[in-house]
């Protein structure tokens, strides 16, 4: 089988306020990863629209970030599902 790791970058400038997921957690498309604390003062959710588990985190609370960091590394498990819309 394939195997599919996404990288997950930040959108935002900002300051990690917390890491909500640890490595390995098994984690639900749109469930909240970290949360972020934007230049303007705004808390924003940082999410992905896949599933599967997590294999890396590699910031930390307090961390500055921008656009182009790297804040984990999730492997796909590949699984459709479906909404209750």
């Amino acid at each position: 089988m394939n195997e599919i790791v996404h990288t997950i970058n930040s959108p935002y400038y900002g300051t990690i306020e917390q890491v909500v997921t640890q490595p390995l957690d098994y984690v639900y498309e749109w469930e909240t990863l970290f949360l972020v604390k934007t230049g303007e003062g705004k808390l924003e959710h940082i999410n992905v629209g896949v599933s599967g588990h997590l294999l890396s985190i590699e910031v930390s609370q307090g961390e500055e970030i921008t656009p182009v960091t790297v804040l984990g590394t999730l492997r796909d498990d590949l699984l459709i599902t479906t909404g209750s819309d």
